[in-house]
């Protein structure tokens, strides 16, 4: 037993690392990905990298091939629209109940999770066209927030893995140059929407906020920064 939870513990934190590699671009959309060297990355057997690139490709983050082995999922416009399109499916219901059934405590900790992420810069200081990770944490307990009284566990799983699948996306769409879009406002917008109880406000201004984020990272695409 004791060997199985070490094993488990060994895949998780292989899957942490792997995952952080690609989330921040160390690891390249259609990079294969080579044993030894994602033992190195990991400092582990090849074991437990084996288990988390299964668990990885599994969630969409790389891609297996009987041949060739794995290699990090490439990025695409048609995966940026379908996740975008069911973001707004599922989070908008999600938050249209969160309102319908959010008591006091849920609206203190909505104003509390916002108030902490206003506080912080985005961008980094030392990159700006990458996001600083403790301001991307904080955003994302404000998404969480935003839906956690929905009252419906399934709902708000499926709403997860669809944030934790547009992380790439989202961060790619940071180094969109010339942009005339103020996230600070948007998260605002929603937020006062909530708290006002308006539901058809909120949902509107959360799904205009996800399309931003999209056709920013859509520009990227036609102007050749990326390959689809």
């Amino acid at each position: 037993m004791k060997d199985r939870a070490e094993a488990r513990t060994l895949a998780g934190d292989a899957y942490a690392v792997i995952h952080r590699a690609i989330r921040s671009g160390l690891l390249k959309p259609g990079q294969r990905l080579r044993f030894a060297d994602l033992q190195a990355l990991c400092g582990m057997s090849v074991s437990p990298v084996r288990e988390a690139l299964v668990r990885l490709t599994a969630e969409g983050f790389t891609v297996s091939d009987d041949h060739r082995g794995f290699s990090v999922a490439p990025l695409s416009i048609a995966e940026l629209l379908d996740i975008v399109g069911t973001r707004k499916l599922l989070e908008g219901e999600a938050l249209r109940l969160s309102i319908e059934h959010g008591d006091s405590d849920w609206e203190g900790r909505l104003l509390a999770a916002h108030h902490v992420m206003s506080r912080l810069p985005r961008e980094r200081d030392d990159l700006p066209t990458a996001i600083r990770e403790d301001w991307d944490q904080r955003h994302a307990d404000f998404h969480r927030t935003l839906i956690s009284a929905c009252r419906s566990p399934i709902l708000i799983e499926l709403c997860e893995k669809l944030f934790v699948r547009a992380d790439r996306y989202r961060r790619l769409s940071v180094s969109v140059p010339n942009q005339s879009r103020d996230v600070v406002c948007e998260h605002e917008r929603i937020m006062a929407f909530a708290l006002d109880r308006n539901a058809d406000g909120a949902v509107a201004a959360l799904k205009e906020h996800y399309q931003r984020t999209a056709d920013a990272v859509e520009r990227l695409f036609q102007d050749g920064a990326m390959v689809d």
